[in-house]
């Protein structure tokens, strides 16, 4: 396993995760389309806020079950909890710093079904 680390754009919301990269996901879901994110999965417990929580926004919509995170200083959207699985991260792979991205296939999700408001 290796450890990446991310920031938002301005460097004030910092974190880092342990993983192996086997697919990045990208969701259809009306939020996910706008910011048009690509992600990869993270059990809570191999993600670490190096810092800027004070720093962070929260957006919640639809059940209000995933929290979607983001720098209140430079509006990037970094990570969300998820919903269906709330003892995982959601991390957008363009925060992570100089990590090989380009060979990772990426998966179509069908978050838009999902929708129950």
């Amino acid at each position: 396993m290796q450890t990446y680390q991310g920031s938002c754009h301005c460097g004030t919301v910092r974190f880092e995760i342990d993983t192996e990269f086997t697919e990045f996901t990208k969701c259809d879901c009306t939020l996910c389309a706008k910011k048009n994110a690509v992600m990869t999965k993270v059990h809570e417990s191999q993600f670490r806020l190096l810092a800027g929580e004070a720093d962070l926004g929260t957006y919640q919509w639809n059940t209000g079950t995933a929290k979607h995170h983001f720098c209140k200083s430079c509006g990037i959207y970094t990570f969300h909890r998820k919903r269906v699985s709330p003892d995982y991260f959601g991390i957008n792979v363009f925060c992570l710093d100089e990590a090989a991205l380009a060979d990772v296939p990426v998966i179509e999700v069908d978050g838009i079904s999902m929708s129950r408001v």
